[in-house]
Order: C-alpha cells, then structure tokens, then sequence
C-alpha cells in the first residue's frame, strides 16, 4: 500500500512535470516581448491580463458598454501574429462592437523563430486552456452566448478546442482561411474535426487565399454533410486574399450577417 503522503508527493511532482511540459511547448519570454509591445499601443481600459493554472495571458477587451447585449466574441490570431495583428484580428476586434459584438482578442502561445515551426503541434493544450479562460472572463461579464473566430492556425485552433473539450460553451465558430497545416506535429485532422462538430460554423475564406484553403474548400463542405450539419455554411470573398488586405470591410459584413441569423 502507498501511504497518502507518498501518494501526495507522486501527484505533485506529475502535476509540476504536466506544468513544465505546457511551458516548454511554448516561448514565455518571447510571448511577453509581443504583449509589451501590444500594452504600449493600447488603451488601459482594453487591456486585460488573464491567470490560468499555466501562465498568465495579455487579452484585448473591447465593448459598445450595451449593458442588453449578452453575446460576444473571442478572436483567436495565426502564426506569426498576435492579439492585435493590423490584419483580420485589429480591425474584427475594434469594428465588430460597432454591431453590438463586443470582442475579446486573446494572445495565444507563440514559439520563438529560432525554433522549428512544426513544435506548434504541442501548444493545443494551452491554447485550450486559455480559450475556457477567456470564456469564464465572459461569463463573469454576463455574456450568455460566446462565439469564436480564428484566422489561419486560429480558426484550427478554434476546431481543436470545440473537439477536446466537448462543452456547450461555444455557441457558434467563425473559420478564417481554414488550412490543415500538415507540417505541425502531431497533425490534425481538419475533416474529421468538421465531421464531429454540430454548432453553426462559418467557413469563410478568399478567392486568393492560400492554395490549401481554397483546394480543400469542397472537402470541408461534404465533410460537413456527413456530420449532419445543417448550420455549416461556406462562403468564398473574391478578389479576398489570406489576410483579406483592403476586404476586412466585406469580411466583417459577412460575419454580422451570419450572427444576425444565428438561433
């Protein structure tokens, strides 16, 4: 038999090896670099900082101050950018309150350059759990209905998390230039992701977007097919291209249209 005070020692060094393994699958000094950059640039009011069991991460509020309105939006960046990315992410996150959508953009782990682009594979689990901290952020808000949007390695994200965690927080997802990223490890399965999820989606991409997004446009819409979807929905923006440069205006009316005919 184990005495429980062994028992308590052998939880406690696993729980510090599980902390350890979620810090070094991202670069903590390199993200804080990015959020002091962000913090310089920002209102104090916008300006959140939000604690989990693993770190401590820099988010974007911002609010029409509506005290009716009880939905709202998290924005979830790509590779390479951060919660106030000027493309996608700035202008969804500061125009959408305009139209009673308040956002909160949260910083996602970042791996520093010097590293290989593939260790993005490992940073799911913080990703997670930051997004139920956003969500709980919320709720203490008095937001009752949460959507997601994610752009690039965001929108997959976004995919990942509805999956794993298998709760009815989410109320609705916004994919931008969805993409497989095939050369992250472990890989994900796009298809089989959109297979299982049954919440609205907004698949939303350009007609100059990456190759991948724009090849494996049809094989997300069938894959929604045999979810049994009903509340999956595509559109393709022309002349939009990856980050949607000059289009972020075609995008955000895309995005309010679909919100207003959410259930």
């Amino acid at each position: 038999m184990i005495s429980s005070e062994i028992r308590t020692t052998i939880v406690f060094i696993l729980l510090i090896h599980t902390f350890t393994a979620q810090a070094d699958s991202f670069d903590s000094n390199y993200e804080k670099l990015i959020s002091s950059v962000i913090v310089e640039k920002t209102a104090d009011e916008e300006l959140y900082w939000i604690d989990t069991i693993s770190s401590t991460f820099l988010s974007l509020f911002k609010t029409n101050n509506d005290k009716r309105n009880k939905r709202a939006i998290i924005i979830l960046h790509s590779l390479g950018s951060h919660a106030d990315w000027p493309y996608i992410v700035s202008p969804l996150r500061n125009k959408l309150p305009n139209y009673n959508l308040p956002t909160l953009s949260i910083q996602l782990p970042v791996i520093s350059p010097e590293k290989n682009i593939e260790d993005y594979g490992n940073v799911f689990q913080e990703n997670n759990i930051r997004i139920n901290a956003a969500i709980n952020f919320l709720k203490k808000k008095g937001y009752q209905e949460i959507i997601l949007i994610g752009h690039g390695f965001g929108a997959l994200s976004s995919l990942v998390y509805i999956e794993k965690e298998k709760i009815n927080s989410i109320d609705g997802v916004v994919l931008i230039s969805l993409q497989n990223y095939a050369y992250i490890k472990p890989p994900i399965n796009v298809l089989r992701l959109i297979e299982k999820i049954k919440i609205p989606i907004l698949d939303i991409y350009g007609s100059l977007d990456f190759k991948e997004s724009i090849d494996t446009a049809p094989d997300r819409r069938l894959a929604s097919k045999k979810s049994g979807n009903s509340q999956y929905y595509q559109v393709e923006i022309n002349g939009a291209d990856h980050y949607f440069n000059n289009m972020e205006d075609n995008l955000i009316d895309h995005i309010i249209n679909w919100t207003d005919n959410l259930l």
